[in-house]
C-alpha cells in the first residue's frame, strides 16, 4: 500500500475515504450480529449523546442485581458525518466529511478498537484483529464522491444503499450532500448505480482513492438494494463464540469489574434462595451425515459465480441460483469448497468454491 495513505491531513471540512481490513485476510464480521455491533458503535458516534439518566441499566451478575449508569462511548455528533459505508466480511469501506479538525482520527481509532474487544471477547481470539493501521484518502472532487459512493454500493454487503433509495432512513448517514450533485436525486442514483460499468474510465476515475482489487470488491453481480441489518452471512467455521463463564466468579469481583467497566450510582440486591441449575446432558452422534450448504442471495442478484479456486481472479466454472444446495467439502478464507455434479448440469470439475456471503448452512443429507 502506497505510503501516501498513511497520510493523514487534518482539516476542517475535509472528505476522507477509510478502509481497513482483516489482519491475514481474517474474516472480520462473521455473522449477522457482528455487522450489527458495528452499526451499533457507528449509531453511537454520530448520533445525539443521550441524557446519563436515561442510560441507566440494572445488571444481574450470579444472582446480585445491580443498578447504575455505564460508561458512555466517546461522541462524534455535529463533528463528523458519515456519508456512505460498505461492510464486507474481511474489510470496510467509511466516506467521511470532518466537521470539527481531529475528529476523524480519534472516531476511527476508537472504532477499530472498540469493535477489536468485542470481536476478541467473542470468538476468544487474541492479537491483532486488523492488519495494521487504517488507511486514508483525501477526496476534494465531488464526481469523486460520487463515483465512490457508487462503487461502494454496488459491491453489495451491508451498505448505506438503502438510504440513498430513500427505502431506509438512517439518522446517522447523510446521503443528501451526494444526491444533490444529481438533477433528479434518488431515481437518478438508482440508474447511476444499477448501470454501473467498471471499465477503463471507471478504473482510471476511481485509481487513487481505493484500496485494494475493483474486480474483488465487485464479485457480487448486482447491487444490494434491500439489503437490511438482520440479513445473515455465513459464519466462519473456525471462529466460535465465548462460552459460559464458569460459576465460580463471586459477587465481590462481579462488583469490582462493573467498577472497573465504568458502571456508577451501583445498587445491589440478591435473591433469598437461588436454585441451581442442573448441568445438561452430553449427547453424542452416532453418525457423521454430510453437510448440505443452501444458496442465499439476499442482495438482489440473480444468481452467484463458482469458480475453480477461492479467488474472484480464479476462472467461473458456471453459477448458481438462490436456493441450490450442495455437498460441503471445505472451508478456505470467506470461501466454500462444494461438491459440484458432473454431467447434465454442465460442470467439468467435481468441486468448485463459492463465496461464503452466498452461503447459509441448510443441515445433513438424509
Amino acid at each position: 500500500m502506497p505510503a501516501k495513505n498513511l497520510y493523514r491531513k487534518d482539516e476542517e471540512g475535509i472528505y476522507a475515504h477509510i478502509y481497513n481490513k482483516g489482519a491475514e485476510k481474517r474474516v472480520i464480521f462473521n455473522d449477522g450480529e457482528d455487522y450489527a455491533v458495528f452499526q451499533g458503535f457507528l449509531k453511537d458516534y454520530l448520533t445525539a449523546p443521550q441524557d446519563p439518566e436515561s442510560t441507566k441499566k440494572v445488571f444481574t451478575v450470579h444472582g446480585r442485581t445491580f443498578r447504575g449508569t455505564p460508561h458512555q462511548p466517546k461522541n462524534y455528533f455535529n463533528k463528523i458525518e458519515l456519508i456512505a459505508y460498505s461492510l464486507m466480511q474481511d474489510h470496510f469501506h467509511l466516506l467521511l466529511h470532518q466537521i470539527t479538525k481531529g475528529s476523524l482520527e480519534s472516531l476511527i481509532r476508537s472504532l477499530c478498537t472498540r469493535y477489536s474487544m468485542y470481536f476478541n471477547k467473542k470468538y476468544q481470539h487474541t492479537g491483532a484483529l486488523f492488519e495494521g493501521p487504517y488507511k486514508s484518502v483525501q477526496i476534494k472532487d465531488k464526481t469523486r464522491l460520487l463515483h465512490l459512493t457508487r462503487y461502494f454500493h454496488h459491491a453489495g454487503g451491508y451498505c448505506s444503499y438503502p438510504e440513498y433509495l430513500g427505502t431506509r432512513v438512517t439518522s446517522w448517514v447523510e446521503p443528501k450532500g451526494i444526491l444533490s450533485f444529481l438533477d433528479k436525486g434518488t431515481g437518478e442514483y438508482k440508474n447511476f448505480v444499477e448501470k454501473y460499468k467498471f471499465d477503463q474510465k471507471e478504473k482510471e476515475l476511481i485509481e487513487g482513492i481505493i484500496f485494494e482489487s475493483g474486480a474483488a470488491h465487485l464479485e457480487r453481480r448486482e447491487p444490494a438494494s434491500n439489503v437490511e441489518s438482520s440479513e445473515e452471512i455465513q459464519s466462519d467455521t473456525n471462529l466460535k463464540p465465548l462460552q459460559r463463564i464458569p460459576e465460580v466468579l463471586t459477587t465481590t469481583v462481579a462488583f469490582l469489574l462493573l467498577v472497573g467497566l465504568g458502571v456508577r450510582n451501583i445498587m445491589v440486591s440478591t435473591p433469598k434462595s437461588p436454585n441451581p441449575t442442573p448441568a445438561p446432558a452430553v449427547l453424542s452422534e452416532t453418525a457423521v451425515k454430510p453437510k448440505i450448504l443452501t444458496i442465499k442471495i439476499s442482495d438482489g442478484a440473480t444468481s452467484v459465480n463458482i469458480r475453480q479456486k477461492p479467488t474472484t481472479k480464479s476462472q467461473k466454472l458456471g453459477q448458481a441460483k438462490d436456493g441450490d444446495t450442495f455437498e460441503f467439502v471445505s472451508s478456505d478464507s470467506g470461501w466454500y469448497e462444494v461438491k459440484l455434479v458432473t454431467g447434465s448440469t454442465g460442470f467439468t470439475s467435481e468441486t468448485g468454491f463459492i463465496s461464503a456471503t452466498y452461503i447459509k448452512t441448510g443441515g445433513t443429507s438424509e
